[in-house]
């Protein structure tokens, strides 16, 4: 039986192409960020509790900690609610898009359909004035398709077409659906407060704001009322300041302007007034 050849007599040409037995192949690795765990895992809602509960523990019955020491806990802590607060509020929102995602997307393509019909009919009509409510009622059916994507994914969302609607509609008349009520008030439902501020959005820009909860209605009908206010309030500070000129020094005109001041409270109202 012949010998076999060992690895240098072999061409140099045909070496890399012979395996190698002394030398066993290694195992290919892979990626770091494949072995490691994803960061739902890593950053769970009750090992964050733990960590919490065991640094308040640290701090309420540890007083001779140094000054150093505590602060850092203090900040450790504050840091472990932060983050708390923020995986539970990213769970609540991703418990909710997933609760309403599939009404979410058939109202949408309701929606959608109806805007469709309702920009049709504005190009056949011929009439003036019936063409002024038709464009009307394209503007409202692009507020519903709106709706429908834009409603804040962090709150309960409130159908525009609920079930029972449809099934009544459909049980009485046949045609619930029809051309006559194309974004018409009587077929729409959904949260009229969310309806009325993706409208402004849709004038503003800000419907992904709205939609990831960084605008609220409070918010936005505060933004007014907040300007009115500051505008009141200039108006009465400017009412009340006395338009008096007084000469002499700085005591003399303090003195002169706070008699001026007690003379219009008492002219302003009686004992009884």
């Amino acid at each position: 039986m012949a010998t076999k050849r060992p690895h240098s007599a072999i061409h140099p040409s045909r070496r890399e192409q012979v395996p190698q037995d002394e030398q066993p192949r290694r195992k290919r690795q892979k990626p770091d960020h494949i072995h490691g765990k994803s960061f739902k895992k890593a950053h769970t809602v009750h090992e964050l509790r733990t960590h919490i509960r065991s640094l308040k523990r640290l701090l309420e019955h540890n007083d001779d900690l140094p000054a150093d020491v505590r602060v850092e806990k203090e900040r450790a802590l504050q840091t472990a609610q932060h983050e708390l607060a923020e995986t539970e509020r990213a769970k609540e929102r991703s418990d909710m898009i997933g609760k309403w995602h599939k009404v979410r997307f058939f109202e949408r393509q309701k929606a959608s359909k109806r805007l469709k019909r309702a920009r049709r009919a504005v190009a056949e009509c011929e009439d003036l004035a019936g063409k002024v409510e038709l464009e009307a009622r394209v503007e409202e059916a692009e507020v519903d398709v709106n709706y429908a994507m834009y409603f804040p994914l962090g709150m309960e969302y409130v159908p525009l077409f609920p079930k029972r609607r449809r099934r009544s509609e459909g049980a009485e008349g046949g045609e619930g659906d029809g051309g006559q009520g194309v974004g018409g008030d009587e077929e729409r439902q959904g949260d009229q407060k969310v309806w009325q501020l993706v409208r402004r959005c849709m004038e503003d820009g800000q419907l992904e704001a709205l939609r990831n909860g960084k605008l609220t209605g409070s918010r936005a009908e505060g933004d007014a009322g907040s300007v009115v206010t500051t505008h009141k309030k200039r108006a009465k500070e400017k009412r009340r300041a006395p338009n008096v000129v007084v000469e002499g020094n700085r005591r003399e005109r303090r003195s002169a302007l706070a008699a001026h001041a007690d003379s219009e409270a008492e002219s302003e109202g009686g004992f009884f007034e």
